[in-house]
């Protein structure tokens, strides 16, 4: 950005310097003409005071016709020096009471009416006195004038200003030229600020994109931490599918079928929760901060902290029954756990115990949620502990850490409204804990999906429902299960044949794959149908939880893998909400 400073005419300076010296001269004139009326009117505020306070001493004295004691009153006021003169009269204005500092000067002879005056440098105030609301007289007080050394005080101030003035005309006659040294000089100083300023805007913009990257490469690095471990449990699962397989094929007894089938059954759920933990992990999502239990969201995740561990790390985790909930973000509390375990797993070459417990805590009047992760690792030196939450520090190798691990754990604490610390002693283990604010609300539950029919809802009736897939497999075994839950499925393979089949076949339902071969997928066909046929519902299915986030805002989502219940389930909701 280019700095443009304005130019200055400097021949008008002596014209500025006197129209500035006027200014000046008029404001202290001002000055002069409020500071008299201020003072006055304080004068006056004050000598009225005087008289009422007398008018309230003498009341008592007038109404018994006291003069002696109403004497005593007003031959008091001359222990102020400003007080010239003092009164008291009676109700027809007749003195009983009088004081003069001055003979000359005396109070007038009669009084009858009360008010306040400024004259000739005198305050003249006259009030009633008057007791339980019946007037009984007059007071009377004159005051003197400010002495001259008080007047002369008030006036100083505006004889400086005055001087001022003259100095401000000397001053800018004299420092114009100085002034334009100073113009030329900062003109060039404000073009190389401004190209340094241009520079570093460049180096900001691409530190950020540069600190986004290895943040999500710090995320993938984590997931890819879960890769060894998550391909051997997949082995695993296909290895017992296989043989449970080869072993149905020579089986003939029913209850060994059954037994087998049941065992396959675990191991294909085993691989789906794996699956849907796995996808919920990795996807990108913004921040969405949710009331949960700590507790049970590390429980929930103990298979997938075993798979990103060895075979000769344990998990301990201790957790009280009575754990206060904590506001955060689910997926980043989880991104959190991870990287810690992470951690812990590389400070224990040799195997050990990874512990996560939990606990309430008070803290300075404030409710602490403080979850630690401990490990019986190497340990931490002192040194290595103040700067463990510097980003990019890392103590591994090149290619095993970004440094990001624990510093995204101290931002994820204090973004969450807390902290996080680390403790840890040189070949006995570290423990970081994270200090999280307790929240008043209680977690939401989630409802278990249906896993069975679906008796609350109508029977489908033989209602012919179009099925969109393109993997022949998936399309035969979503077929097969539609006849067995009395449905009448037709399939096609792509979003054209799926249009054609909607102009041309008599269709209660559309359930379609989202991830499509070809110009159109799963979304763009659904609102496609929607337009054409907005009474016709459509229910949509995919693997990719990504995917679907954004695209449940408008039609039915079911997440594959699903039980054959939870398809049944959904059909019936759709058809059962376009028949209301």
């Amino acid at each position: 950005m280019r700095v443009s400073l304005p130019r200055w005419n400097w021949t008008f300076a002596p014209i500025a310097a006197m129209v500035m010296a006027g200014v000046l001269l008029a404001i202290s004139v001002g000055i002069a003409i409020f500071a008299e009326r201020s003072y006055v009117r304080q004068e006056l505020e004050e000598t009225g005071a005087q008289a009422g306070i007398l008018a309230a001493s003498v009341a008592p004295a007038l109404a018994f016709q006291d003069d002696e004691t109403a004497r005593d009153y007003v031959n008091a006021m001359a222990a102020n020096p400003t007080i010239e003169a003092a009164g008291v009269y009676d109700n027809l204005g007749n003195p009983v009471a009088v004081y003069t500092r001055s003979e000359n000067e005396p109070p007038p002879a009669s009084l009858s009416l009360d008010g306040s005056d400024f004259r000739d440098g005198k305050v003249v105030v006259s009030r009633r006195a008057e007791y339980g609301g019946t007037q009984l007289g007059f007071v009377y007080l004159r005051v003197s004038a400010e002495p001259p050394a008080r007047r002369v005080a008030r006036y100083a101030g505006i004889g400086l200003l005055v001087v001022m003035g003259a100095l401000v005309v000397a001053v800018l006659a004299g420092a114009h030229a100085a002034l334009g040294r100073a113009n030329k000089q900062l003109r060039a100083r404000a073009e190389e600020l401004s190209a340094t300023n241009k520079s570093l805007h460049v180096e900001i913009a691409e530190r950020e994109k540069a600190e986004d990257a290895l943040r999500q490469s710090q995320k993938m690095e984590a997931i890819g931490q879960l890769t060894g471990g998550v391909a051997h449990d997949f082995n695993n699962l296909l290895a017992a599918l296989m043989s449970g397989l080869r072993i149905l094929e020579n089986q003939q007894d029913p209850e060994q079928r059954k037994s087998i089938t049941d065992m396959m059954n675990q191991t294909l759920e085993r691989g789906a929760r794996l699956t849907r933990q796995l996808l919920a992990f990795a996807r990108r999502q913004s921040l969405n901060p949710e009331v949960i239990d700590p507790a049970q969201q590390i429980e929930s995740m103990r298979e997938l902290l075993q798979r990103s561990l060895r075979e000769d790390i344990r998990i301990e985790t201790d957790f009280p029954p009575d754990l206060w909930p904590v506001e955060v973000d689910p997926g980043q509390f989880e991104l959190v756990i991870l990287n810690l375990a992470v951690n812990a797993r590389d400070a224990m070459p040799d195997g050990g115990v990874l512990t996560i417990s939990a606990g309430n805590v008070d803290e300075a009047d404030k409710p602490f949620v403080c979850i630690a992760v401990s490990d019986t690792g190497r340990g931490m030196s002192p040194e290595l502990i103040a700067r463990a939450f510097e980003p990019f520090f890392t103590t591994k190798e090149v290619g095993k850490g970004t440094g990001l691990g624990l510093p995204q754990v101290y931002g994820f604490a204090a973004q969450s409204g807390g902290y996080a610390d680390i403790e840890s002693v040189e070949d006995s283990g570290t423990t970081v804990t994270l200090h999280l604010p307790r929240s008043m609300r209680e977690p939401a539950t989630s409802e278990a999906a249906p896993t069975g029919a679906a008796p609350d809802l109508p029977p489908p009736n033989g209602a012919k429902v179009l099925v969109v897939e393109d993997d022949d497999s998936v399309a035969a075994f979503v077929c097969d299960l539609l006849k067995q839950y009395d449905y009448r499925p037709h399939r096609v393979a792509s979003a054209s044949e799926a249009l054609e089949a909607v102009r041309t076949r008599p269709l209660d339902l559309v359930f379609s794959d989202i991830i499509m071969p070809g110009g159109m997928n799963g979304l763009d066909l659904s609102r496609e149908i929607r337009r054409r046929r907005p009474d016709l519902p459509v229910v949509l299915t995919t693997g990719y939880s990504g995917v679907a986030d954004p695209v449940q805002q408008e039609f039915p989502v079911l997440a594959k893998p699903y039980q054959p219940g939870e398809l049944d389930h959904v059909l019936r909701q759709a058809l059962e909400d376009a028949a209301g």
